[in-house]
């Protein structure tokens, strides 16, 4: 799959609904505090950018963005202290994901939080299009294994309504 599929993809079928998910909507506003440097990889449409003070939104596909741009072609010109990560690393085989993570960890201050929202490898989006797309399927072992890696630690994962992984990582050092 390339990110052509995706960009057409997200460009131009996917809807954003963040009220289904309880803790990887809106509600994780709550958990973030409003003066916080925040990356928003995949942000979509940016709905989150009127609630923070300092939220950077990086999309590939939507013009919404503050950057379109892939996470892999960022150049951050600062670190942040929150990634979010809500739905947008959750494409390609493991090697993908993971750079693409190793990437995201890249752009964080030491003690930065990044917020997850991972499928599991569903392809349960409503759209005819979803059969394109090859969802990677995120396990809390993967959180556990990659975020040691990349030298985070899991602070929270449970699952969220909708059939996804919420999972907060914090970077150590």
């Amino acid at each position: 799959m390339n990110q052509e599929t995706l960009n057409k993809y997200f460009g131009d079928v996917w809807q954003v609904d963040y009220d289904k998910f309880n803790l990887t909507g809106f509600e994780l506003l709550r958990l973030i505090d409003p003066d916080a440097k925040v990356l928003d990889v995949g942000c979509g449409f940016n709905l989150f950018k009127p609630h923070l003070n300092n939220l950077w939104g990086i999309d590939p596909a939507n013009d919404k963005a503050d950057e379109l741009v892939t996470i892999e072609d960022f150049e951050p010109k600062e670190l942040y202290d929150i990634a979010l990560c809500l739905g947008s690393l959750n494409f390609g085989n493991r090697d993908t994901v993971f750079g693409q993570t190793a990437k995201v960890v890249e752009c964080l201050k030491p003690g930065g939080v990044i917020y997850w929202r991972q499928n599991p490898g569903l392809s349960d989006h409503p759209w005819k299009e979803v059969e394109e797309i090859k969802f990677y399927p995120w396990t809390f072992r993967d959180n556990l294994d990659m975020a040691q890696l990349l030298g985070c630690e899991v602070e929270r994962l449970q699952w969220d309504t909708g059939n996804r992984i919420f999972a907060v990582w914090k970077k150590i050092a």
